[in-house]
């Protein structure tokens, strides 16, 4: 069996960089069924970046990681480490997005972070694959647009090796990295890292600290039982700045932290700023005892804890949330001449704390001839949830005919919440938050999938594919309430993701073509009572996205390749109560990214790439009011690699030095938040 035969090779593997072209796709990815498959055979959009490709692109925040790949888009966020993700979807904060470390959720789906990514130890990733569109049978709630998986620790060297690398940077960035790998004998093998990145930030208050760590330990039992180790941690801690009303201070390049005397007096009231630590324990265990069955079993904990002052709020409240869960992935899969069946369950157990506290008394004025509202130092929200969850699946790949293939997925998630509240029940001091007595609620979901793969000759593919999914209701939205909402009934958001298209390798080259059309029902929707002016979330009617994405490489010359990612969508509510047919804010119909990738064979060793970013128009606002121009960067990456031992690397970021604004928005008032302006970052690397 081939993935037998991987794990016990991987003992003995060498990891050798392959000479010549560095953005090649990796032809194998493994988010799909959680087992090696060539991308070029799968039905569905699946985009991965290999480690070469990471290594030039020298990865420094999220974005750096995931936004070459075709209609993936990555911001980050004024606590810097922080990023709202774009993926068939507009930029959002909403939890459509299942982040995952070595195939494991990084969070539980009823607590999404939509800063997910920044748990993992996404700056010394080895790869990345983002499956784009609802998952397959193996992913539940929150994959509705997508599935990014990040792969931490590759397999363990044949023979020792370490390398240390360390780099620098504008505004006084710093990073350093140490790993280690080395088969200790026939059954044992490991590798090691640990990475640490600091920067002073180009804009006041953007500092931070963070560290990243990965071990992975593999043990082979005998021929027919095969182990896996892994843990991965990462801690951040984060100034955060603030966005700009005003335009103008975008153009001319303000490096203040803000423009809004508010937030210098948050600042002098509270420590404005974001910590996120992570840490996840996962045991893989790979058994082969029985003919044409292979049994995949991982258990794993995981610990997660997010702080931060809710800045968007007048009062400017802490947030301290923890999460502690116990996880197992279960899968088999059964193989026969005919195709494959895969089956088996997943199962989480989540013990979480939410403390929402007032640090300090503050009385503000009424707007609108809203009574004064008067908040008192303490807490606003103390409860703990105890969350479960179990999915049953089953997919199965039949074969029609030599050349075609059916594909056929069902899955079955039940999910409950069992909420304790610590305070008194009702309204606080102040009269704008609800706590809720304790109550049960639980969801359930059936999500069928189905695909045809049409494969008539080696190395291309036709397919068609749908996909149902769906995402529960956040523990934030059903148990921190606000005052006169409190009645409000959510319910799960469920989708239908509807998608065909091509892939093709040829000689030296790639195409991948997909088109998309994904509808979103019962959408749970941000809306503001104009009486109270106070937000509320309750289930809208349906929003309808659909697309066009090209990922396409070639090599023009035998020094020269290209690669180009682009897409093309449209994002619409669709009849909602109040933003009727209207574009959703935030969306670009238009983004691109092109890379010219230079390895000359006369200087051994060099990669230089020269890349565009493009990001088109969008309306700043659900009701169509404002729209923003987007923009449009270049960038210069090289790395050269001078022998065996010593590699040199560096980058220009936002060459040309654009003014523009990463996020613009619409609400009370305009929001704009400052792009990076022209950075530099050089570093050397050590290899033994």
């Amino acid at each position: 069996m081939m993935k037998k035969m991987s794990m016990m090779l991987s003992l003995l593997a060498v990891n050798l960089l392959a000479e010549g072209q560095v953005v090649i796709l990796d032809s194998v990815s493994v988010t799909a069924l959680r087992e090696e498959e060539k991308v070029v055979d799968q039905p569905l959009s699946i985009s991965k970046k290999g480690e070469k490709e990471i290594e030039l692109d020298q990865v420094i925040f999220q974005k750096d990681l995931l936004n070459s790949m075709a209609g993936v888009r990555v911001e980050q966020t004024t606590s810097v480490i922080g990023h709202k993700t774009s993926i068939r979807m507009p930029s959002t904060t909403g939890p459509y997005y299942l982040f995952l470390q070595d195939g494991i959720p990084v969070q539980s789906s009823g607590f999404f972070n939509h800063n997910g990514l920044a748990y993992t130890t996404y700056s010394t990733a080895t790869s990345a694959e983002v499956l784009k569109g609802a998952g397959t049978a193996l992913y539940g709630s929150d994959a509705v647009a997508a599935v990014v998986n990040v792969q931490s620790a590759k397999a363990p060297s044949a023979e020792y090796e370490g390398r240390a690398r360390v780099s620098g940077g504008s505004d006084g960035f710093v990073s350093g990295l140490v790993e280690s790998s080395d088969t200790i004998d026939e059954k044992q093998s490991y590798r090691a890292n640990v990475g640490y990145s600091r920067s002073d930030g180009w804009r006041d208050h953007t500092s931070y600290d963070r560290v990243e760590a990965n071990m992975r330990y593999d043990y082979l039992f005998n021929d027919d039982n095969a182990f896996k180790i892994m843990l991965s941690g990462s801690k951040t801690d984060a100034e955060q700045a603030d966005s700009f009303e005003d335009y103008a201070k975008i153009e001319e390049g303000s490096t203040d932290a803000s423009d809004d005397p508010n937030f210098y007096t948050a600042l002098e009231k509270t420590d404005v700023r974001r910590k996120f630590d992570y840490v996840r324990l996962s045991v893989e265990w790979d058994n082969y005892s029985f003919k044409d069955l292979e049994i995949s079993t991982t258990p794993y904990i995981r610990y997660n804890r997010n702080q931060y002052v809710a800045t968007w709020e007048k009062n400017l409240p802490s947030n301290d949330s923890q999460q502690v869960s116990l996880g197992l992935l279960q899968k088999n899969t059964y193989e026969q001449p005919w195709g494959r069946i895969v089956f088996g369950f997943d199962t989480e157990y989540t013990n979480a704390d939410q403390a929402y506290n007032q640090d300090f008394d503050l009385d503000i004025a009424g707007a609108w001839g809203n009574p004064d509202v008067n908040y008192t130092a303490g807490p606003i929200y103390d409860y703990k949830v105890a969350y479960f969850a179990v999915a049953p699946y089953i997919h199965s790949d039949v074969a029609l005919l030599e050349e075609l293939t059916l594909s056929a997925g069902l899955r079955f998630d039940y999910n409950r919440f069992d909420y304790t509240n610590n305070l008194s029940v009702g309204t606080d001091p102040s009269g704008i938050y609800y706590r809720p007595a304790d109550r049960t609620d639980d969801f359930n979901h059936l999500s069928p999938k189905l695909s045809l793969n049409y494969h008539p000759f080696e190395k291309f593919t036709l397919y068609a594919r749908y996909a149902n999914g769906f995402r529960i209701p956040q523990a934030s939205r059903l148990y921190s309430q606000k005052a006169n909402t409190q009645d409000i009934i959510l319910d799960p958001e469920t989708t239908n993701t509807f998608e065909v298209g091509l892939k093709k390798e040829f000689a030296q080259s790639y195409l991948e073509l997909s088109t998309y059309y994904m509808t979103i029902d019962d959408t749970i929707t941000r809306y503001t009572d104009d009486a109270t002016s106070q937000n509320y979330y309750e289930n809208g009617e349906s929003t309808i996205h659909k697309g066009v994405e090209v990922t396409a490489y070639a090599q023009l010359l035998e020094d020269w390749g290209t690669k180009l990612a682009y897409s093309y969508s449209q994002h619409n509510y669709d009849n909602d109560k109040k933003y009727g047919d209207n574009e959703m804010a935030e969306a670009p119909n238009h983004t691109a990214n092109a890379r010219l990738i230079y390895t000359p064979s006369y200087l051994h060793g060099l990669s230089v790439m020269a890349e565009w970013v493009y990001v088109g128009t969008y309306w700043m606002d659900n009701d169509n009011t404002k729209e923003y121009d987007g923009y449009s960067l270049g960038n210069l990456k090289a790395d050269y690699r001078m022998n065996d031992t010593v590699s040199f690397f560096g980058k220009v970021t936002n060459i040309t030095d654009e003014r523009y604004a990463s996020s613009a928005s619409l609400g009370w008032s305009e929001s704009y938040t400052p792009g990076d302006p022209r950075q530099f970052y050089g570093g050397l690397e050590l290899r033994w």
